[in-house]
């Protein structure tokens, strides 16, 4: 049982109580599927965990996560374009999403990782983050980015994404540095962005929560 217990599915399962706390009221349909998003996420982990014991690859499992993953972000970024009337935009990456998607399983099955997949996901998302700053900055309204959801949602995506890319480029190196006998640098690298990711967006959803609490008082 403690084998389920890790920095990634304790990340998980908290971000997740979060939004639920704080999401389960919000009027913003996007916003809430976050909840249910968290949720398969955690499930994920846990099937992760359980396939990597019993059948030694859990590859499959991460793969079918995939689509899932690119689908809820997309959606959300779609969302935060919406304001700026720029929400098409997300149809390019979902359009290549499919097509990378699709040679990737069609070359190697569905037993193998999608790296890259995964790869192109990352950059793409990454291009969207600072797509969206752009957008602020280039936007005349004032935002106070300390109680901006938005804003921490995707600075979590962006700190993810781009250091996923980073460790999948440098992915060799980092595997040759041990930490400990059985652990290597990028197994930690990889646990710290996962904590980065879910604690920016707890706060996200917590001021998501905060400035609906604000607009009812």
């Amino acid at each position: 049982m403690l084998s389920y217990i890790t920095p990634n599915t304790f990340a998980e399962f908290v971000c997740f109580l979060i939004a639920i706390i704080c999401l389960k009221k919000d009027s913003n349909i996007i916003w809430k599927s976050m909840i249910l998003f968290l949720l398969i996420t955690c499930i994920t982990e846990v099937a992760g965990i359980y396939a990597a014991k019993t059948y030694h690859n859990n590859h499959w499992v991460y793969n079918l996560f995939l689509p899932i993953e690119a689908s809820f972000t997309l959606l959300m970024f779609g969302n935060l374009y919406r304001k700026y009337k720029k929400s098409n935009s997300v149809l390019a990456g979902a359009a290549l999403f499919i097509c990378i998607y699709l040679y990737d399983l069609i070359s190697h099955g569905l037993y193998k990782y999608n790296f890259l997949t995964f790869t192109t996901m990352s950059v793409v998302f990454v291009l969207y983050s600072l797509y969206y700053y752009y957008l602020i900055l280039s936007d005349d309204q004032y935002l106070n980015l300390k109680y901006s959801p938005e804003f921490w949602w995707t600075m979590g995506v962006l700190f993810f994404y781009f250091g996923s890319t980073v460790c999948n480029i440098f992915n060799e190196r980092l595997y040759s540095v041990m930490i400990t006998s059985n652990h290597h640098l990028s197994y930690f690298v990889f646990k710290a962005l996962n904590i980065i990711l879910y604690s920016c967006w707890s706060y996200s959803f917590f001021t998501k929560w905060q400035t609906r609490i604000s607009e009812i008082s």
